[in-house]
C-alpha cells in the first residue's frame, strides 16, 4: 500500500487532502515528524496562499531539509498544491 505523507506545517487544508488520498486507495499520514516523512512513499505538500508564513512555518519546523533529503536526494515523489508547487 502506497504510504503517503501529508506535511503538516501548522497551514493549509489537510483534512480534503486526507479525504484526497483515501479515495484513491492510498494510505495517509498527516505528520510534521521525520521518521514518518522518511518512511512515505510518496510525499504532499499542501498549499496555503500566504507564502512568506508558509515558508516561515517549514523553516521553523525544519521541515523544508527533510523534504530536500527525501525529495531531491532519495527522489520520492511529491505533490505540491499551491505554495507546495
Amino acid at each position: 500500500m502506497n504510504r503517503v505523507a501529508i506535511i503538516d506545517y501548522g497551514m493549509g487544508n489537510l483534512g480534503s487532502v486526507v479525504r484526497a488520498v483515501e479515495e484513491c486507495g492510498g494510505m495517509p499520514v498527516t505528520t510534521c515528524d521525520e521518521r514518518e516523512i522518511e518512511t512515505a512513499s510518496r510525499i504532499i505538500l499542501p498549499g496555503v496562499g500566504a507564502f512568506p508564513d508558509g515558508m516561515r512555518n517549514l523553516r521553523s519546523r525544519r521541515l523544508d531539509e527533510i523534504l530536500a533529503e527525501q525529495v531531491l536526494g532519495k527522489r520520492i515523489p511529491l505533490l505540491g498544491i499551491c505554495l507546495g508547487m
